[in-house]
């Protein structure tokens, strides 16, 4: 799998640096954009200091910049960058309630990560495109698919095949006249240019894979050396 960094044009020349990224443009939504380059696996990141996250929190523009991030994106994450001791507030009680913020969306929109500087923000961004390519992320303890909320029951099952999205998954619903109308015809969706490329193979694969032939996964993966070295560089971020 391949995948670019692309760093908002706004964002200075150093976190594009420690990022090593691949480009620089002005983004519609987001500031760092990791972008899948063969199906619909990219993820955005709203990056926030403490003191910019709470100005933006009070005036409501932290809430519009989220709500565009899962209008226009399938994955999506918040940053929040830095401590509220680097940081003055007005009313003392704005952290705690900022902070009661955090944690709600945290569990009812999107994920919230925490560094402490703008190099570590950096390090979560490398290790973030390392398990991307090589297909960990979002494996812990064994294979979890997250399925976003929605009231169409087959929109949600569509998108447990692998390199399948929202958007993606609306389309392959619209072109198939139910799922077994899909798992037999499922050459109709390269044809149509629906599903292309890897993502195709991956889940034409995934249809005609022997259920027999899947091994249980461990309760700790093991990592090969790559992945090793950078964790340690990382320090497990």
């Amino acid at each position: 799998m391949a995948f670019s960094v692309i760093v908002d044009s706004n964002e200075g020349e150093l976190l594009p640096a420690l990022c090593q990224a691949d480009s620089k443009e002005r983004l519609s939504v987001g500031d760092i954009l990791i972008k899948d380059l063969e199906s619909d696996n990219s993820w955005v990141f709203e990056r926030k200091t403490w003191g910019d996250g709470l100005t933006s929190w009070k005036s409501k523009r932290l809430q519009d910049q989220i709500s565009r991030m899962i209008e226009e994106h399938d994955n999506y994450a918040l940053i929040i960058e830095g401590r509220p001791s680097d940081y003055y507030a007005p009313n003392p009680d704005d952290w705690g309630h900022f902070r009661s913020f955090l944690n709600r969306v945290s569990v009812e929109v999107l994920p919230v990560v925490f560094t402490d500087s703008v190099s570590e923000t950096a390090r979560y961004i490398n290790a973030f495109k390392l398990r991307l390519e090589d297909g960990t992320q979002g494996v812990f303890v064994r294979p979890v698919t997250a399925v976003k909320s929605s009231r169409n029951a087959h929109h949600n099952l569509l998108q447990t095949l692998p390199g399948i999205g929202r958007e993606k998954a609306k389309k392959v619903y619209g072109l198939f006249d139910n799922l077994k109308d899909m798992m037999q015809n499922w050459k109709r969706a390269k044809d149509e240019g629906v599903v292309k490329g890897k993502t195709w193979v991956n889940v034409e694969a995934f249809l005609h894979k022997e259920w027999g032939n899947q091994s249980e996964q461990p309760l700790i993966r093991k990592r090969n050396k790559s992945e090793s070295k950078q964790m340690k560089l990382e320090d497990m971020i």
